[in-house]
């Protein structure tokens, strides 16, 4: 049997903290155990499992806060497979003059575009709107809100699903 990635590991150990407390406090029942997350944690936990799942089919190790990262040639191999490779094939200049650029290829981009079905379009608008804030045009800050709303809905699936995947397997 092998160990559970670390993102699975991390929200089953949520899952049966809450389950615990819930049982503690006289609440436990029958349903199933539910993490609470505020929408920013959960689309950056359903981006962290994609992302990993993407990297491991590559045969590759998921970077992790704390540990050393890989160096070398194994190193811009994740940091390829992670961010894409190349010129950045999105790019958007600001009105400071300044231009930021993202890449189409990379396990991030697989991501942003399984969350935000458009990843052309959420770059746009993610990256006027952060850097404008108010300032950004009516239509970019409407985009930014429908895709994040959807990359939402795409991500309580995520996890929905990573959390019952074990659970699925034990019972067959």
């Amino acid at each position: 049997m092998t160990p559970a990635p670390p993102h699975r590991a991390a929200l089953s150990a949520a899952a049966v903290l809450l389950a615990v407390l819930g049982s503690l406090a006289g609440c436990a029942s029958p349903r199933e155990p539910t993490v609470s997350l505020s929408p920013d944690d959960t689309l950056k936990a359903a981006q962290l499992v994609l992302t990993d799942r993407c990297l491991t089919r590559q045969g590759l190790t998921p970077p992790r806060p704390g540990k050393t990262p890989p160096r070398g040639a194994e190193g811009r191999r994740v940091d390829h497979a992670l961010f894409g490779t190349g010129r950045a094939e999105l790019q958007l200049k600001l009105p400071s003059g300044h231009v930021v650029g993202q890449h189409t290829d990379g396990c991030l981009a697989a991501a942003q575009e399984r969350l935000y079905g458009d990843q052309r379009g959420w770059f746009q608008a993610s990256t006027t709107v952060n850097n404008l804030k108010s300032r950004a045009p009516r239509q970019d800050r409407a985009a930014y809100r429908e895709l994040r709303a959807h990359a939402l809905a795409q991500a309580t699936a995520i996890l929905t699903r990573e959390l019952r995947e074990p659970e699925e397997r034990h019972r067959t």
